[in-house]
């Protein structure tokens, strides 16, 4: 499968000449784009690239004119082939909260591990809006090798296991855990925060 265009909110910023929270404070409420649109990775959306693009106006007109050198820029640094314009022709993408999930592991020493001179994780197919992103593929390809990395180590052997309900649920689409739903910022946050304190 060729590899997707992918964005999240620096990555439209990017193509757009917007600030990133121009996504989310302007984009969404007025309907641009969505979230519903968006597949949700380690608490983050992230849009299939032609969709995206599809948001563009006119050439020539006010808002919303696409910057192409950049766009060509990030298709190079993504090594992107196709643009899909809906989140169901996109693969299934992990973030370091499903790659916790899928080996067992907290989100911590997820995250060392992908500094690991070992290589104890595969290099992320993307860096979106900041963050590591893997093709399930990619993860479960390097699985056995990140399991034996982790038993040489000789940090808790054996912690580190492929755990299969955990990949199934995430190639049907049907992951319920960390990281699967958008995490409120800001404002909205912290009022939430402080509502579930009271109750």
């Amino acid at each position: 499968m060729a590899k997707p265009l992918v964005m999240g909110r620096k990555e439209i910023a990017h193509v757009y000449n917007i600030a990133p929270t121009a996504v989310s404070d302007r984009w969404i409420p007025r309907g641009t784009l969505s979230y519903e649109d968006a597949v949700v990775v380690s608490g983050k959306p992230y849009w299939p690239g032609g969709l995206v693009l599809e948001c563009a106006l006119p050439e020539g007109g006010r808002g919303r004119q696409l910057d192409l050198g950049r766009l060509k820029e990030l298709e190079k640094g993504q090594e992107a082939r196709v643009r899909p314009r809906s989140k169901g022709e996109l693969p299934c993408l992990v973030g370091l909260q499903e790659v916790a999930e899928m080996f067992g592991v907290d989100q911590v020493r997820a995250s060392q591990a992908t500094k690991s001179a070992q290589g104890m994780l595969p290099p992320a197919d993307y860096e979106l809006s900041g963050s590591p992103v893997w093709l399930l593929e990619t993860v479960l390809a390097g699985a056995e090798h990140t399991v034996e990395v982790s038993k040489a180590a000789r940090r808790n052997p054996g912690a580190w296991r492929l755990r299969a309900e955990v990949v199934e649920d995430l190639r049907k689409g049907r992951y319920a855990g960390p990281g699967s739903v958008i995490k409120e910022r800001g404002k909205k946050a912290a009022e939430a925060d402080a509502a579930a304190v009271t109750d």
